[in-house]
């Protein structure tokens, strides 16, 4: 079976708490096939230009013209080829971060063409510093699915006591404390991972 799955660590800070739910999603993919492509990329790396409303992608031929000047067309060499996308994005203020909302904005074009996302999974997760949040930046990251025809993806693990989307947090269970440089949420990290193990293996169902 060849496949890929495309990773979007969506927040500015590359090393931090998204790039924990990816790096552990990959982990989830790797359980299931070495087979599969992983294309694992920082939203970061890519200048994409904010879209300005000008409309030109409603008509034929739906391109954008910003992405003359910026790395439109370097993402979408990136990504459109794939047969999964796996976002995590950063809670900021109650919504995506700016990188990832810029991202979907200028995802116009490939809706116009025809939804050229079409039938590909996408998994949402987020990471967000209070608990209990963060589910704006799932709901954003849904509906960008959803525009664009896409397949959304949740966990599969333990039915009672795991959440069915990864949502890492900075605030402890008690509330009071916060976690430190060297700790991480092992709880959203397990998510994270059968986030990317059920992707995964949505894959090779749909590929038989």
């Amino acid at each position: 079976m060849s496949s890929k799955i495309t990773l979007i660590v969506g927040s500015p800070r590359k090393k931090r708490s998204c790039n924990f739910l990816i790096d552990n999603a990959i982990e989830g993919i790797k359980s299931v096939s070495n087979e599969i492509t992983i294309n694992k990329i920082f939203i970061t790396d890519f200048k994409i230009t904010p879209c300005n409303g000008c409309d030109q992608c409603l008509r034929p031929p739906n391109d954008c013209p910003l992405a003359e000047n910026d790395d439109t067309k370097k993402l979408e060499n990136s990504i459109l080829d794939s047969d999964a996308i796996i976002i995590a994005a950063p809670n900021y203020f109650g919504s995506v971060s700016s990188q990832i909302k810029v991202f979907i904005d200028r995802s116009r074009p490939w809706k116009m063409k025809n939804y050229l996302l079409k039938d590909i999974i996408l998994a949402p997760m987020a990471s967000t510093g209070l608990r209990n949040a963060g589910e704006g930046v799932i709901s954003d990251l849904i509906n960008f699915a959803l525009i664009q025809g896409m397949i959304c993806v949740g966990s599969l693990g333990n039915p009672v006591i795991e959440e069915n989307i990864a949502i890492t947090t900075l605030q402890k269970y008690n509330l009071k404390e916060f976690i430190g440089k060297e700790e991480v949420d092992s709880l959203a990290g397990k998510i994270a991972y059968n986030q990317g193990k059920r992707v995964a293996e949505l894959l090779f169902k749909i590929k038989k």
